[in-house]
C-alpha cells in the first residue's frame, strides 16, 4: 500500500468530521450526473489529462483566479497523499462532465500542490492541514467554504451544482413550477411575500440542504393544491411515497432541515441502478444511519410486498433512527457477497451500522420477525454478523492461513509474533508478492516466537479494527508483548521483511546461514 502519512486523511459526507477512506465505501456509490460548465482561466496553466480540464494554481495565480471566476472549487493536495492521488482521476472527471453542459455561473476545479515550496504560506493561511481539502470559494472572497461532499465524479458534479445554484430558485409562473416540481425525485416549494420574515430561516435551512428549493411569492401557484390567500407555505413536493409533504413544525433552521432530512428519502427505497433511482440511493447510504437492506427474490411478489410493507411499518415509526433500502437478489449478487448474505437463506435482512461498519444479518426473513430482530439491536441483544471462511483441514504450510473466525486465537490472541497479509485472489501484486512470503515463512519455519500469516480480505471480514485494510496486498505486524499492530510500508523483498520481523520481534530466523 501507498505510504500514509499522519495528516492524510478523506473528508466525508454531512458534517461527519473526517476519517480515512475506506476501501468499502465503493458498495454506497450510488450517483447520479447532472451539469454546469468550467472555464479556463488566463491567469494560471490549464492542465489536461484526457478526462477533464483542472486549473492548476499556485499562490502567484490564485488572487488572481479568484477574482476572474465567481465560483472556483479547489482542491488543496500533497504529492505523498494516497487518498489526493485516488481523488485526481475522480476530480477530472467531474471536469469532463461540468464542461459539456452550462451552468450560471460557471464552475470553475482546480487544484493547488501543497508541497511546492511558493505554496507553503498560501497553505499555512488557509489552514490547511488534512489532504485533500477542497475548498469552494464564491465572488472572489479569499474565505472559502470547506467542501465534504462526495469525492467520486458523478457525486462531485451533483453537490458543486448544489452549491452553485441559487440558494432559492425564485420562479414567476405555472410553467417554471411544474417544471420544477418534476425535475428531481424531491424538492422544497415555498410561498413567501418579498421580506417575509421566515425567507431567511427558508435561505439558511437551503445552504445546508442537498436538495433543491424553489420560491414563489403567491400561493396560487403551488401545483397540485388548492390554498388559496394562505402566506408562509412550505411544502416537500417527493415522486415517491405521499406525493406532497407540509412542513408544519415551529419556523427555525434546525426544524427544517430535520424535515428535510426525516422525509426527503423514501421510507423504503429500491436498490436498483436505474438513472432516476441513483440520487436517492446515494443520499440513503450517505446518511449516518444504520441501514436496514433486505434482499429477496422480486419474483414472489407476496414476499417482496409483506417485507417492505414491514419495513415501511417499522420505518413509519422513525423516519430518520434507519434507513430501509429492498433489493432483488438476482440483481445485488455482488452486494450479497459483500455482506456475507447466503443465497440459499433468503429472504435476508441485513442491519448495517455505517460507524463501525459492523453487520447483523437476519437469514429466512419474515415479515413478522422484523420488528421484533430491529428491537433485540435496540437494547443490543444482537451479536453481530461477520464473514468468514471456514477454517483449512490442516494449516501446517509456512505461512498459516487466517479466517475471520480463526483471527483472534491466532493472531490478536496468540502469544507468537505474527505478520499478516491482507490479500485478495484476484490482485495481481498479492500473485507476486506470494512467493516472497512464502520464503519468509521457511526463514521463521523453526522459530514459534514468530508466525507468518495470510488472510483473503475479500472473503473474510477485518474485525479488529487497528488492521485497516484499504489496498491489497497489506501487511501488518502483530507485536506479541505489547500487543502494538504495526503496518509494514517498506519493500516489499525477501531480505527486507525479514529486517522488519526481527527488528519488532527480537527474533532471529531459523538459522543463521539464511540471514
Amino acid at each position: 500500500p501507498y505510504r500514509e502519512g499522519t495528516k492524510c486523511k478523506f473528508w466525508t459526507l454531512r458534517g461527519s468530521g473526517t476519517q480515512r477512506c475506506n476501501r468499502k465505501a465503493a458498495m454506497l456509490r450510488w450517483l447520479v450526473a447532472v451539469a454546469t460548465v468550467v472555464v479556463r482561466s488566463a491567469s494560471c496553466d490549464a492542465v489536461n489529462d484526457g478526462t477533464g480540464v483542472v486549473l492548476d494554481m499556485d499562490a502567484d495565480s490564485f488572487a488572481s483566479t479568484l477574482q476572474e471566476h465567481p465560483f472556483v472549487a479547489v482542491s488543496f493536495t500533497a504529492s505523498w497523499c494516497g487518498h489526493c492521488k485516488r481523488l485526481e482521476p475522480e476530480w477530472a472527471k467531474a471536469a469532463e462532465i461540468l464542461a459539456t453542459h452550462k451552468n450560471d455561473p460557471p464552475i470553475v476545479l482546480a487544484q493547488v500542490d501543497c508541497t511546492a515550496d511558493k505554496n507553503a504560506g498560501l497553505t499555512k493561511d488557509l489552514d490547511i492541514t488534512a489532504f485533500p481539502t477542497i475548498i469552494v470559494f464564491r465572488d472572489a472572497a479569499t474565505d472559502g467554504e470547506v467542501y465534504d461532499g462526495p469525492r467520486v465524479a458523478d457525486g462531485i458534479v451533483d453537490a458543486l451544482r448544489t452549491l452553485a445554484a441559487p440558494i432559492v430558485e425564485p420562479m414567476k409562473n405555472v410553467h417554471e413550477v411544474r417544471a420544477f416540481v418534476r425535475q428531481d425525485p424531491v424538492v422544497m416549494l415555498a410561498a413567501f411575500e418579498p421580506g417575509a420574515a421566515g425567507l431567511k430561516v427558508y435561505e439558511t435551512a437551503a445552504r445546508h440542504a442537498d436538495i433543491r428549493f424553489g420560491l414563489v411569492t403567491d400561493a396560487s401557484l403551488l401545483p397540485e393544491l388548492d390554498l388559496p390567500g394562505e402566506e408562509d407555505i412550505v411544502l416537500m413536493y417527493r415522486s415517491f411515497d405521499e406525493r406532497i409533504v407540509r412542513f408544519d413544525m415551529d419556523f427555525t433552521v434546525e426544524n427544517l432541515k430535520r424535515f428535510v432530512d426525516a422525509k426527503s428519502l423514501p421510507l423504503v427505497a429500491e436498490l436498483d441502478k436505474t438513472p432516476e433511482n441513483r440520487n436517492i440511493l446515494r443520499r440513503v447510504f450517505e446518511f449516518r444511519a444504520p441501514k436496514i437492506i433486505a434482499f429477496i427474490n422480486f419474483k414472489n411478489a407476496t414476499e417482496r410486498d409483506g417485507i417492505k410493507s414491514a419495513m415501511r411499518d417499522v420505518a413509519a415509526l422513525d423516519e430518520t433512527k434507519y434507513r430501509f433500502v429492498l433489493g432483488d437478489n438476482a440483481e445485488n449478487e455482488a452486494a450479497m457477497k459483500y455482506f456475507g448474505v447466503s443465497p440459499d437463506l433468503l429472504p435476508a435482512v441485513v442491519l448495517h451500522e455505517t460507524e463501525t461498519d459492523k453487520k447483523y444479518i437476519l437469514h429466512r426473513a419474515e415479515p413478522k420477525g422484523i420488528a421484533p430482530w430491529l428491537a433485540k439491536y435496540d437494547v443490543g441483544s444482537l451479536d453481530p454478523s461477520f464473514k468468514s471462511e471456514e477454517p483449512p483441514n490442516s494449516n501446517d504450510g509456512a505461512v498459516k492461513v487466517i479466517v475471520a473466525s480463526t483471527f483472534e486465537a491466532l493472531v490478536t490472541g496468540s502469544k507468537a509474533n505474527v505478520l499478516i497479509e491482507f490479500y485478495a485472489p484476484w490482485c495481481g501484486h498479492c500473485k507476486k508478492f506470494a512467493p516472497v512470503m512464502e520464503k519468509v515463512g521457511h526463514k521463521f519455519a523453526s522459530n514459534d516466537a514468530v508466525v507468518i500469516a495470510k488472510m483473503d480480505a475479500t472473503a473474510n471480514d477485518v474485525l479488529d479494527k487497528r488492521f485497516i485494510v484499504k489496498a491489497y496486498p497489506t501487511l501488518y505486524f502483530y507485536q506479541a508483548k505489547t500487543s502494538k499492530v504495526i503496518l509494514y510500508d517498506g519493500d516489499r523483498s525477501e531480505m527486507h521483511l525479514i529486517g522488519f520481523v526481527m527488528k519488532h520481534s527480537g527474533e532471529t530466523v531459523s538459522h543463521k546461514e539464511d540471514l
